[in-house]
């Protein structure tokens, strides 16, 4: 603040709106200057680059005042705006009337048209001025396509991680920023792991100048659950930053912390609130305030935000007339023209669905329910339609389609209406259920990268997820594990196993892993989870699910130094014997994923957790058949040749197969008719097996047993 406010002593009644940012201290209102720093630490020249705009942006400021004629109406900045919708089927797919809802408070902030802005206490009331600045959504997209400014896309970006999208990639969606305002709707925007107080982040965005001309970055990210009803006028706060202004304490997200100025001579230096919505605003102590504080700022973080000041609405006008930061073609009349944002944006409706479990893999004679998530217009007729399979209901919004092939189905969506009509098709993986791995089966994972059959699926990106280590194991010399050290907050990682069929079992099946684990702090929130299905991954359910807390206990403890188990640390669950198990042993095609969860809601980067010795068998009958026949192979481990021994009380079929862990056969299946009494079975007697762990299956009459060989 250059210049002092007269200093007043006043108790005023402020209405506590329902609009105001931060309701509990689980929420962050903004997350700009994380973002902006992020970006900085990588590309120290950007943030050169930025300050000397910055300080451009300043004197063109203080010009504008000087020069801002008293008897000339200012030009009406207008602003083609675009929501893309990033969605995945969930309630982040907002409805138009949401977001055409949300344009309509941020230009009432802008306008001073707001129920409320009469209630804006003295002295900043009659510093709150129209700036003369309004947001209209785009009716032509850059190719001069008809929309009606709400583009959405499937993308599980939705949940929106801020370490990600430093890279362009992340952007893939942006229009032109010099010819839109774009703003990203997600379901939840991950923290890169440093914001101040934690918690959920509503929204962020880059000042003007922190990226290049016309770079994808320059956008709005939105969380949708602050874009209903009131709610929606939180949306101001974010497009003020985008217009280049600061907090008002500064250029920080951390607000009561210290004193600090946002270089607007008519707001006055202050700590800034956190929630709440003070009835005084005098009492202000920092320097220069003249004991005033101008809590009901929309650049504030309090509960409470109603006005701008005439400095701040200067800022704005002074950023979107220079040509330095590519805002002035925004609002040209040739940029007007081109985006249509007078026209109705009464276009031909765009076709898109989505299978409502999210997957669009499924087993042979089992259903999937799609859902159109169409936009762009009212709708007046769905067609569906597949290559394999019936719709139920061919003429409505969802459909569920029964596929009875193995194979690939094509579901196709028609939706039409007055303006004309458009087709989406999507590929459906039908599978047979088959179960790959036999009834006694185990891993431990020494092959790599990913045994066979195996998945791992990584929905949030970035590097880090399932993988192959060596610096713990329980079986052998590796298992597998996430690097919570390098992990973000939230993110989301699974390992499948193969298809397997419990039917083929009893009462007595063994099927358990083992695990280690180190928590990182004592409030760090890691979550892990067995989850099954029962439709080829069209449904899941959690079968276990451990918290940090119980992981950590007869474990690694809680501990920041990086984490390796010893033998002692390794804790066994029992899947088989869980409660939650019983549904799926009535099925033969049975799914089974370990989902860890780095730190939920948290901070993330936390410590590792360790996945080994994987068995799923049946003892019971094959177990005892083992016993009788004094089943055993030795020497084991051997540097060459064993021996399969075993006594028969009757002639029979013996066959022996070798496999690695991975599930290829590594030696070729021997099969033999044998006579009652002791048997000696040469396995790699021609040393053929290099070093490690195979499986030696034999079968007896077509009941399998098995023995693990070690080659050291």
């Amino acid at each position: 603040m250059k210049k002092n406010l007269s200093n007043l002593s006043m108790v005023l009644a402020i209405f506590t709106t329902a609009f105001g940012f931060a309701q509990t201290d689980k929420v962050m209102p903004c997350g700009t200057y994380e973002a902006m720093d992020m970006h900085f630490a990588n590309d120290p020249a950007a943030k050169v680059r930025y300050e000397k705009i910055q300080e451009q942006l300043n004197k063109a400021a203080l010009d504008f005042v000087k020069a801002q004629s008293k008897t000339m109406a200012p030009p009406v900045y207008t602003i083609p705006v675009v929501f893309h919708v990033l969605h995945q089927g969930g309630p982040e797919n907002l409805p138009d009337a949401d977001l055409i809802n949300a344009v309509q408070w941020v230009n009432n902030d802008l306008a001073k048209a707001q129920l409320d802005a009469s209630l804006t206490a003295a002295p900043f009331s009659s510093l709150y001025i129209n700036s003369e600045i309004q947001l209209k959504l785009a009716k032509k997209d850059p190719s001069g396509n008809c929309i009606n400014g709400i583009v959405r896309h499937i993308d599980s970006k939705t949940n929106w991680s801020q370490a990600s999208a430093n890279s362009a990639a992340y952007w893939t969606y942006t229009w032109d920023p010099t010819k839109y305002l774009n703003i990203y709707v997600v379901a939840n925007i991950i923290s890169q792991g440093t914001v101040t107080g934690g918690g959920q982040i509503v929204g962020y965005t880059y000042k003007p100048g922190t990226w290049g001309v016309g770079d994808a970055h320059d956008a709005i990210v939105y969380r949708w659950d602050y874009l209903q009803g009131a709610e929606a006028r939180s949306l101001t706060h974010e497009c003020g930053h985008w217009f280049n202004l600061s907090h008002t304490w500064g250029n920080t997200n951390a607000p009561g912390v210290a004193c600090g100025d946002d270089n607007c001579n008519d707001t006055p230096p202050t700590k800034g609130n956190f929630t709440g919505c003070p009835s005084s605003l005098s009492g202000n102590t920092c320097p220069g305030s003249g004991g005033l504080d101008n809590i009901q700022n929309i650049m504030n973080y309090s509960d409470c935000p109603i006005n701008f000041t005439t400095d701040q609405t200067n800022r704005m006008r002074t950023a979107l007339a220079d040509n330095s930061v590519g805002r002035n073609n925004l609002w040209s009349p040739g940029n007007l023209t081109a985006t249509d944002v007078n026209g109705a944006g009464n276009c031909a409706p765009i076709a898109d669905f989505i299978s409502t479990t999210n997957t669009y893999t499924v087993c042979s004679g089992s259903p999937l329910i799609m859902k159109s998530t169409s936009y762009n217009g009212t709708i007046s007729a769905y067609s569906w339609a597949t290559s394999s399979g019936t719709a139920a209901t061919p003429t409505g919004t969802q459909t569920s389609i029964v596929f009875p092939t193995p194979g690939s189905a094509i579901v196709t969506l028609t939706v039409t209406n007055g303006q004309g009509s458009s087709t989406v098709s999507k590929t459906v993986t039908v599978l047979d259920g088959t179960s790959p791995v036999p009834n006694n089966y185990f891993e431990s994972f020494e092959g790599g990268p990913i045994p066979a059959n195996w998945q791992i699926v990584n929905p949030n990106g970035g590097s880090v997820t399932w993988e192959q280590t060596s610096l713990g194991a329980i079986e052998g010399n590796n298992s597998f594990y996430i690097n919570g050290i390098a992990d973000f907050a939230n993110h989301i990682d699974y390992l499948q196993m193969p298809i397997i069929n419990p039917q083929l079992l009893t009462n007595n099946t063994v099927f358990t892993f083992k695990y280690a684990y180190a928590r990182a702090s004592a409030s760090n929130n890691d979550k892990f989870e067995v989850q099954g299905s029962k439709d080829c991954g069209g449904t899941w359910q959690t079968i276990i699910g451990l918290t940090a807390a119980t992981m950590q206990n007869g474990s690694g403890g809680v501990s920041a130094i990086p984490y390796v188990p010893q033998a002692s640390e390794w804790k066994t669950e029992d899947i088989y014997n869980h409660p939650n198990w019983f549904p799926y042993t009535g099925y033969s095609s049975v799914m089974v994923r370990f989902m860890f969860q780095e730190d939920v809601g948290g901070v993330g980067f936390g410590n590792r957790f360790y996945l080994d010795d994987i068995i799923f068998s049946d003892p019971n009958g094959v177990n005892d058949l083992t016993k009788s026949i004094s089943f055993r192979m030795a020497p084991n481990p051997t540097t060459g040749q064993a021996n399969l021994m075993f006594v028969l009380s009757d002639a029979a079929n013996v066959k022996v197969n070798v496999m690695d862990v991975t599930g290829r056969n590594v030696l070729p299946a021997t099969e033999y008719k044998l006579q009652p009494g002791e048997h000696n079975i040469e396995i790699n007697k021609g040393q053929q097996l290099s070093k490690g762990i195979y499986l030696v299956n034999m079968s007896v009459n077509g009941a399998v047993m098995s023995r693990k060989l070690v080659i050291e």
